[in-house]
């Protein structure tokens, strides 16, 4: 289920009155029921074809007790269009339901598209599944909206980027039970190391909003020929 144009049109006003409320209120004026910390690390790759490329990290979660592996392949199919069939496997001993090792398919189509020289709108949906042992597999579907903003700082390449991600419960009628406001940052700042910072408030049905820390390190193998593309 793709976002219709008129849907995208109406996400991005809820952008910008989420800006502006931001603006307006402060940080402090929104209440959350827990912090959650997320550390990531990796690398990234070309892949043999135009346009295709490699994500691989490993994450863990002090606030959570959560370990993850995740793959991340990118296939390019047309200027705008990419498919992603990703892969985590998880780890974490504070939840039942990840006491074992979970396995996770991220199948998603991403859709780029360049506004002008400062500005991307890019529009991810995903088919996630997990694989359980004793219940009904989870399959939702998740659809994140982004606007990008391309600039510099010291002369590095810089972007700051605003998501809002839904989730739909697929086994539920398609329920819509959470979102995820996402603000962050990457800046390739030295030749061996990209780093990411985000933000993301979530709010879940039924439980209270949640501040969330994500810090991410990504080596780019692909500024130094490692598994360059033929």
């Amino acid at each position: 289920m793709l976002c219709t144009h008129g849907a995208i049109k109406g996400r991005i006003v809820i952008f910008c009155v989420l800006c502006y409320f931001l603006c307006q209120t402060g940080w402090s004026q929104i209440a959350a029921d827990k912090d959650g910390v997320y550390l990531y690390s990796g690398f990234s790759s070309t892949l043999p074809g135009s346009g295709n490329s490699l994500a691989f990290y490993y994450g863990y979660s002090p606030s959570d007790n959560f370990q993850s592996l995740i793959v991340l392949p990118f296939f390019k199919i047309t200027k705008n269009i990419q498919f992603m069939p990703g892969y985590m496997q998880t780890k974490a001993d504070g939840y039942p339901m990840f006491t074992n090792v979970r396995h996770h398919l991220l199948p998603s189509v991403i859709l780029n598209f360049k506004i002008s020289d400062k500005l991307t709108l890019t529009d991810r949906n995903m088919w996630y599944h997990l694989f359980l042992d004793n219940a009904r597999d989870v399959n939702l579907y998740r659809n994140r909206l982004g606007l990008i903003y391309h600039s510099k700082l010291f002369k590095k390449p810089l972007n700051l980027f605003i998501h809002d991600a839904m989730f739909f419960d697929m086994n539920d009628h398609w329920k819509f039970f959470r979102n995820r406001i996402i603000l962050g940052a990457n800046m390739s700042m030295f030749e061996w190391l990209t780093p990411q910072v985000w933000y993301v408030y979530q709010n879940e049905s039924g439980i209270l909003p949640e501040h969330q820390f994500y810090l991410i390190l990504t080596v780019p193998l692909e500024k130094f020929g490692v598994f360059k593309k033929k």
